[in-house]
């Protein structure tokens, strides 16, 4: 443990890369959903990261678009996408109205 926690702490950090979040990293091949976190608060930051890369703040996407782009990342087989759609609603990293849906 000792020593995991050293490498981590030698790693220049980057916010950028998503390769540098052990989160994304363990859950992600590229743009593909491999599984999804158990624990909440690194399931969080797995959906903001997929919230950040699908849908841009403001604009307002019809539930088809929401489901086509959340497919992609389903490709991979770690979820399905009214999973992914259901916790970015329950986290509110999206809001639906009407069946519109928005990042915030």
């Amino acid at each position: 443990v000792a020593l995991r926690e050293a490498a981590r702490d030698s790693r220049p950090a980057d916010d950028a890369d998503p390769d540098a979040d052990p989160v994304l990293r363990t859950f992600l091949r590229g743009d593909l959903l491999v599984g999804l976190p158990a624990q909440r608060s690194r399931r969080r930051v797995l959906l903001a990261h997929i919230a950040e890369r699908s849908f841009a703040p403001g604009t307002r996407y019809p539930e088809r678009a929401v489901d086509d782009a959340l497919k992609r990342w389903c490709a991979g087989g770690g979820s399905d996408h009214a999973t992914l759609r259901r916790y970015l609603i329950d986290e509110r990293l999206l809001t639906r109205d009407q069946g519109i849906y928005q990042r915030l």
